[in-house]
């Protein structure tokens, strides 16, 4: 039997059991405020901006809700079909051009300079987006080599940009491949630009270990970055001291492949990158295999020398350990051909649909457009100087602007 002292303790404690056991199996009800669809900086419902208010101003129409700003509400805040948004055409140009990029001269306003696939000309428009537009067409004298089937444009800097041709120089060498390909930088003076001071034409250099090139981009000073479909590869180049208009000593130059047997073109459609200076990557619109990769550009170790190809360089070879990394999987894009990456998003355009996709740098996407135009019309694009994208309709040989509604 136990002691008084001891039951009193044992009631104390079973009663001090039985309080816990409650509070236990008591549920505490918290209630939470919904969140909006958008999450931070969107407000209330909406199907107009005119219900907005003006801390968020604008109705997205993929989430039905007010936002401050629209995540790649470049291609348009409604329901992605080609009436949410209107087309403008900027230019109508021959349908021959075949125009598959276009990029903005960075200091003077308004300039913008259109590659033509087809003639393996540009054309540069001054006040592009005004109504009283100044077009004119340069076709470098030396073009058949220098700039033969550009795929793309990249602005370089001070007074220059870049383009690269998708041949192997047959054309040049009675059908036999001599696969003396690459980038070759030129000026945008337009008093340089497309003369003849020697029989080379106007190009201030040309490195060539990059035959059937399909994209290309700038990263600092004379290096860019390209999309090698031959070896199936990213290649770095450096240009260094460029050896002025029509010239031709390369011996200054370096070049370095990277992810080799990674990526994969497509005969006909160009493959566009972009390089990410926030965070070192190149982003990858990697036709072939119907995805978009990104490369760590701070990582490799440079290996063996890459096959000579008659050019004396300062530097050269393989980079070992870079492989990409997938960020859209295929399934999504049939074939991503046009990439920019603006405000930490990326923007593509499938070739096979002529549909525009946003994604966020996961790989989530954000939101799409339906453009309704044919297969194989979008390739590149840009954006202007107010932000609105402006995209090049190869089929159709115009260049075109998304005004959102």
């Amino acid at each position: 039997m136990l002691r008084p002292d001891v039951r009193t303790t044992a009631r104390n404690l079973s009663l001090l059991l039985t309080i816990l056991g409650a509070a236990c199996t008591s549920e505490t009800v918290v209630t939470k405020a919904p969140e909006s669809p958008g999450g931070a900086g969107t407000g209330p419902a909406c199907t107009e901006d005119s219900e907005c208010p003006a801390a968020t101003p604008l109705c997205d129409g993929a989430l039905s809700a007010c936002v401050d700003k629209a995540k790649g509400g470049e291609i348009g805040r409604g329901d992605g079909t080609a009436g949410s948004v209107v087309f403008t055409t900027l230019v109508a140009f021959d349908a021959s051009l075949g125009p598959v990029d276009v990029a903005f001269h960075p200091t003077r306003k308004d300039e913008a300079w259109v590659v033509g696939y087809g003639d393996n000309s540009v054309y540069v428009g001054a006040d592009a987006s005004s109504a009283a537009p100044k077009w004119k067409r340069y076709a470098d004298p030396a073009r058949s080599h220098f700039m033969y089937k550009p795929p793309a444009i990249a602005m370089g800097v001070g007074e220059t940009f870049a383009t690269c041709g998708d041949n192997d120089d047959s054309h040049n060498r009675g059908g036999t491949p001599s696969y003396f390909m690459g980038p070759a930088l030129f000026s945008t003076d337009l008093t340089v630009f497309a003369t003849a001071p020697t029989n080379l034409g106007s190009h201030l250099d040309m490195l060539h270990s990059t035959p059937f090139c399909r994209g290309i981009a700038h990263v600092e000073a004379n290096w860019f970055w390209v999309f090698n479909a031959y070896d199936n590869s990213l290649d770095k180049y450096n240009f260094a001291v460029d050896h002025g208009p029509g010239n031709d000593d390369h011996s200054d130059g370096e070049i370095y492949r990277y992810a080799g047997g990674q990526v994969k073109g497509v005969d006909g459609t160009p493959s566009h990158i972009y390089y990410d200076a926030s965070d070192k990557f190149l982003y990858v619109a990697d036709t072939g295999n119907a995805r978009i990769v990104k490369l760590d550009t701070t990582k490799g170790t440079k290996g063996e020398e890459l096959p000579r190809r008659n050019e004396p360089l300062v530097a050269n070879g393989f980079m070992n350990g870079t492989d990409v990394e997938v960020v859209v999987p295929a399934g999504t894009v049939d074939k991503p051909s046009g990439l920019e990456v603006r405000d930490g998003l990326i923007y593509v355009t499938d070739a096979a649909t002529s549909t525009f996709y946003v994604f966020d740098k996961t790989g989530k996407q954000v939101r799409e457009l339906a453009t309704g135009l044919p297969a194989g019309a979008l390739a590149g694009f840009t954006f202007d100087g107010e932000g609105r994208l402006v995209f090049t309709d190869k089929v159709g040989g115009r260049l075109v602007r998304i005004d959102t509604r």
